[in-house]
């Protein structure tokens, strides 16, 4: 019998809990949120949309409901909205929450699989590492395999390929300074190479397209939905396949204290191996300002 937990059920949460129900990954779910009647409501409408599917015990609690869950995803948090202009700006807040959810987990049993994705996703992920104590290979935020799957998208319509046929990630810190892996790009298995002003426009493409869909809609749902559940999938079901996720390092890429986007191998122990890819100069300079970036930010939030 497996289980899995969503905290934070809004927009984001009640998507990822339907879609995790759906494929029938666990066999039971609970949905907890400070809403009780939103957690529910959603409950119940997930229940009924499977109906005719499949057999699964869906229902609202609280952090004792959770109990012995396998997974557990954390969407509570304000999230990024067209006014908000940085995710750095979401940090006061979400701190707070995020530290308030780590207290409740790190009082379960069992040390469940973490998988956050309230922003700024890098530093609130090191947060839930530090404040459960959880082993740092089970505490993994979501956001690299959404990175990189904008990425294959710019560079499917780019060069008129399909996006199945596109091999590309995006590694490094969840916003201003993400890496795209151009020495690691493939296309139909053969290698890309590109010039410096390329590099540039899909850059800046990629970085653009999560603000494109929050200025249209309001907020990215589909997108984080659908990486978060290729995830879920890879250690609920024990697959071992590579995966861009948040990973708390301690040597790793020569960086301790911090967590960043990063290669894995993701299973059913979540980072079963972390992967150090070989960087060009320029992909060297992006990565290691951003995991600076993210460490000044945490020394400063950690002492004040």
């Amino acid at each position: 019998m497996s289980k899995a937990t969503v905290i934070g059920v809004g927009n984001l949460g009640s998507c990822i809990a339907y879609q995790v129900a759906n494929l029938g990954l666990v066999d039971e779910l609970i949905l907890v949120d400070i809403y009780r009647d939103l957690a529910e409501g959603n409950a119940a409408d997930i229940e009924q949309a499977l109906a005719f599917r499949r057999h699964l015990k869906v229902r609202s609690g609280d952090y004792k409901d959770a109990e012995g869950s396998d997974v557990i995803v954390v969407t509570a948090g304000k999230p990024r909205t067209p006014e908000i202009k940085s995710r750095i700006e979401l940090l006061e807040v979400n701190k707070k929450i995020i530290q308030q959810v780590a207290s409740n987990l790190k009082r379960m049993k069992n040390e469940p699989i973490v998988v956050t994705l309230t922003n700024p996703v890098d530093i609130m992920n090191f947060l839930m590492h530090k404040n459960t104590g959880f082993d740092r290979r089970r505490v993994l935020g979501s956001a690299g395999m959404l990175d990189s799957s904008r990425l294959r998208t710019v560079l499917s319509k780019r060069y008129l390929v399909s996006v199945l046929d596109v091999e590309a990630y995006v590694i490094g810190e969840h916003g201003d300074s993400q890496v795209p892996v151009f020495s690691q790009i493939r296309k139909k298995g053969k290698r890309m190479v590109f010039n410096k002003s390329e590099r540039a426009e899909i850059i800046e493409e990629v970085s653009r397209s999560a603000s494109d869909v929050i200025n249209m809609k309001g907020a990215t749902i589909f997108a984080p939905t659908s990486n978060t559940i290729d995830m879920l999938q890879m250690i609920l079901r024990d697959e071992k396949r590579t995966a861009v996720c948040s990973v708390v390092l301690e040597g790793e890429y020569g960086l301790k204290d911090v967590s960043i986007g990063v290669p894995i191998v993701l299973g059913r122990k979540g980072a079963e191996r972390i992967l150090e890819w070989e960087l060009d100069e320029e992909e060297r300079q992006s990565f290691y300002k951003g995991a600076n970036y993210i460490k000044e930010v945490l020394s400063e939030i950690i002492s004040s």
